[in-house]
Formats: structure tokens, C-alpha cells, sequence
């Protein structure tokens, strides 16, 4: 986790567990962060939510569009990916930010750390912290048992699930196909792009699964390979096409491919642009995909086979989320 974030969090009441978690209770709520090289923080708030409360809560998130990043209710709580102009300004907010949430999850009734964020039952001290796809999350046992019963159901079903490659290999050339126009296109404008290689990846992936293609590592190598060969291929055939009119304006009566062979032989200034044009296509488009390649992969990870949930080993009998007394707010609405 990048150091200014773990320091805002401590600060403002979390306690770092190791180099990438910080996690505590604030405000009644029980939260965990994390973060990598790839996503700087990654929250998540337990609370128990009915489906009205749900909706609630997505739409208030949804009118704050300064609050940039991934939003979004899950059966444990609230998770989200924050994001801002620099890391700076992301700290400057991010204790107003928290503030907010945190206050807006109460007023919309959604039950904190006193109860069981997957079934509402109030835990009364005897909650299991255990590890929810990389965050903490204090829960009641059956529901444990419950949840790794729907999760196993799950991947069995994933598991059994054909695995259409041809299919959606079609997808993954289509959305290579795209990303080598607009390679064509940038270069008609003086330009290489990495969006090029984000075209390729992105719609080369959606178009996979939509074919009917497994999500999984397969996929993203074939994904990957696909596009790559495709943004090559645009740009041999790029300049295939541009010596074939340079033949034709000549005067000559070779074909393009010929006209090629010559030029990349007779020519240094033509043999020379191709390869550096070709370099600089590959290596643009290898950064556009390695910053949506990590994305994919972890939604492959969310569409795919889901890790069981795992009681945390080194917390304490009486995990800390359920030390704190019952607050009234919460308790009246139980009531009610």
C-alpha cells in the first residue's frame, strides 16, 4: 500500500495489520484497505444492507461523481477502488470522503459491525474475521458455511461450464481487427497510440465471452496473442499498401507486395520507418495492454472460480469489529 494512504488510514483511526492492509472499526462500521503496485486502495466497508437499502446507497454514490472509482454493494458490504488526479489529492480527501460514506451508509440504514453483514443476525461478540477476497470481514458462522456452500456450487458450475475457444477466438479477431485500424488511423495522422492496444485487448475480450469463450487464463492469451498479430499485421499491411502507391505513382507495374520486397531492399529511409514504426506499435500497444490486462484478469478472477471464504487464523477469539458496543442508531432500526 502506498505509504501516504497507510499513514491517512491510521491516522484517521485504522491500524495497519502488514505492508498492504490496513484495517479497524470507525463509526460502527468495520472497514479493510488495501492496495498494490496496480490499484493504490481498495476499500471495504461490512455492513448488512436489505435491497432497498442497496439501491439507496448505489444512487447516493452515484450522485457524488467527485468521488471517482469503483462503487459498488456487494452481499458483505460496500467496496471501492478510490482514484483521483495524483495520490496527494487523494489523501487530501480521502478522510471527507470516508466521513461521508460512513454517515451516509447510517442514514440509509445499513446495520454495521455489530451484525452480520450477510445475513443482519447481531453477532453479540461471538463473530468470525475471515478473509473475503482480500479484506476482513467479521461474520456469523453459519453464514460462512453458507456462503463457501454457495461458492463451491458456483465453481463447480464454472468448472463444468464449456469451453468455446473457437468461438471466441472470432471475438478476440474481431477486437484485434478493430485495434489494427486504428492503428491504420493513427498513422495516417503522424500518431502511434497505445489506445490501440487497449482497443484490441478490451474488445477482443468482451467480444470472447459473448461468442460464448470461458473466461479464464486461456482467454487472455488468447486475447493478447491475437492482438498482437493484428496490430503487426496492420502495419505490414500499411506499408505494403503505401509502396504499392509509390510503385503506382512511379509509374511501375509491380504489385504492392513486390513494390514492398524492392523498397525494403533499395530503400534505407523506407526499411529504416517500417521497423521503427513497428517497434513503436508493439511497444505501445504492450502498454496499452499491460495497463488493461491486470483489469481483466481480476474480473476473470470475479467471473470465474471465487476463493472460499477463509476464517482469518492470527485474529482473536473476539474480533476487534465486535468489541465496540451496540450503537443506538443501528439498535432502533433492529427494533423496528
Amino acid at each position: 500500500m502506498n505509504k501516504k494512504i497507510e499513514k491517512c488510514l491510521v491516522e484517521y483511526g485504522l491500524t495497519a495489520t502488514d505492508k498492504n492492509t490496513v484495517y479497524g472499526v470507525k463509526n460502527g462500521y468495520e472497514i479493510s484497505a488495501s492496495g498494490d503496485m496496480y490499484t493504490s486502495l481498495r476499500l471495504h466497508i461490512s455492513c448488512y444492507a436489505t435491497a432497498i437499502v442497496r439501491s439507496a446507497v448505489e444512487g447516493a454514490l452515484a450522485n457524488r461523481s467527485d468521488i471517482r472509482g469503483v462503487k459498488r454493494m456487494t452481499e458483505f458490504g460496500l467496496t471501492l477502488a478510490l482514484t483521483d488526479l495524483t495520490i496527494g489529492r487523494l489523501v487530501k480527501r480521502l478522510p471527507s470522503i470516508l466521513d461521508w460514506v460512513l454517515g451516509m451508509l447510517n442514514a440509509n440504514g445499513a446495520l454495521g459491525a455489530e451484525y452480520c453483514p450477510h445475513c443482519g443476525k447481531p453477532l453479540n461478540g461471538e463473530g468470525k474475521k475471515c478473509n473475503v477476497s482480500g479484506f476482513y470481514v467479521t461474520m456469523d458462522d453459519d453464514c460462512v458455511a453458507a456462503a463457501n456452500t454457495l461458492i463451491d456450487a458456483q465453481n463447480e458450475q464454472f468448472n463444468n461450464k464449456p469451453n468455446r475457444i473457437l468461438r471466441g477466438f472470432l471475438g478476440a479477431l474481431i477486437g484485434g481487427v478493430a485495434g489494427g485500424l486504428t492503428v491504420a488511423l493513427f498513422y495516417l495522422i503522424g500518431f502511434v497510440s497505445a489506445l490501440s492496444g487497449i482497443v484490441a485487448v478490451g474488445l477482443g475480450a468482451f467480444l470472447y465471452t459473448k461468442f460464448g469463450g470461458k473466461p479464464n487464463g486461456v482467454m487472455i492469451v488468447i486475447v493478447i496473442a491475437t492482438s498482437l498479430v493484428c496490430l503487426v499485421a496492420s502495419v505490414v499491411i500499411t506499408y505494403i499498401v503505401g509502396a504499392g502507391i509509390i510503385a503506382s505513382r512511379a509509374g511501375g507495374t509491380l504489385s504492392a507486395v513486390e513494390a514492398f520486397r524492392i523498397l525494403m531492399e533499395i530503400d534505407e529511409e523506407f526499411h529504416n520507418g517500417f521497423y521503427i514504426d513497428l517497434a513503436m506499435v508493439i511497444l505501445f500497444a504492450v502498454i496499452g495492454m499491460g495497463a488493461f490486462v491486470w483489469g481483466l484478469w481480476r474480473k476473470v478472477k470475479l467471473n470465474g472460480k471465487q476463493q472460499r471464504i477463509t476464517p482469518d487464523q492470527s485474529a482473536n477469539a473476539q474480533s476487534p469489529a465486535v468489541q465496540e458496543q451496540p450503537s443506538t442508531d443501528n439498535q432502533d432500526r433492529l427494533e423496528k
